[in-house]
């Protein structure tokens, strides 16, 4: 299989999954092209992407998630939000961008998009080096939002098959070990004591029956009703 992957720090207990063979990095938005069009096999995708695909086929059991504080997307404002007008949305993600708008709709926040702004919806290793570098104030963390809302985790990204993907279930099998494994050594992986917490507390790395609720949580307040899903 090609694989695609993120280039984000919280995809690195992922690695052991791709031993040898150098994956194709993208930014989630960009990597979703390449799987629809292609030119990857299995790729970490926003799960917003698949929600838009019925029957996409998606590797179950291992995801991107948060149940609460998530560090790594966000709202960030150096005023105070009662104060903020406008805001620059992130180009990367389609799911945080739908997120912050359901987010924002049910705190009552109708802001202008503009660039430049206010406030900047921020992904990623940029989202998680602000978080730390202003010690979590003023930042809006959306994982924390959605669940004190629902009180559901939020699945942000998943391992989706291109539509002309025919991987052997025994190689997709491996990769979930591979998977796995590499997320029970995240700890020894972090570069820093900060990392490691993001790690090991602020990202979930499992996709059970909690993770999929949210996930059909999220599609059902998105206004898509219930989705179907081919969990391989």
């Amino acid at each position: 299989m090609k694989i695609g992957c993120v280039p984000y720090r919280h995809a690195q207990p992922f690695a052991a999954a791709w031993a040898g063979q150098e994956p194709v990095w993208a930014h989630p938005k960009e990597l979703a092209k390449k799987l629809w069009a292609g030119e990857v096999d299995l790729a970490l995708v926003p799960v917003w992407e698949v929600l838009n695909r019925p029957g996409t086929r998606v590797l179950d059991g291992v995801a991107i998630g948060s149940r609460g504080e998530v560090r790594s997307v966000g709202v960030f404002h150096d005023q105070p939000l009662a104060d903020c007008r406008s805001i620059q949305l992130t180009p990367h993600s389609a799911t945080s961008v739908q997120l912050w708008k359901l987010l924002a709709q049910h705190l009552g926040i109708s802001w202008v998009e503009k660039t430049p702004a206010d406030a900047r919806l921020v992904i990623g290793d940029l989202a998680l080096e602000e978080w730390n570098r202003r010690n979590g104030q003023g930042v809006l963390d959306l994982g924390r939002v959605w669940t004190e809302w629902t009180g559901k985790p939020f699945v942000f990204g998943v391992w989706a098959l291109g539509p002309k993907a025919q991987p052997k279930q025994a190689e997709l099998d491996r990769f979930r070990e591979a998977c796995r494994e590499g997320v029970g050594r995240r700890a020894e992986m972090a570069r820093d004591e900060k990392e490691r917490e993001y790690l090991m507390h602020c990202i979930r790395y499992g996709l059970g029956v909690e993770e999929k609720e949210g996930l059909a949580e999220f599609a059902q307040r998105s206004g898509l009703g219930k989705v179907e899903i081919e969990w391989v």
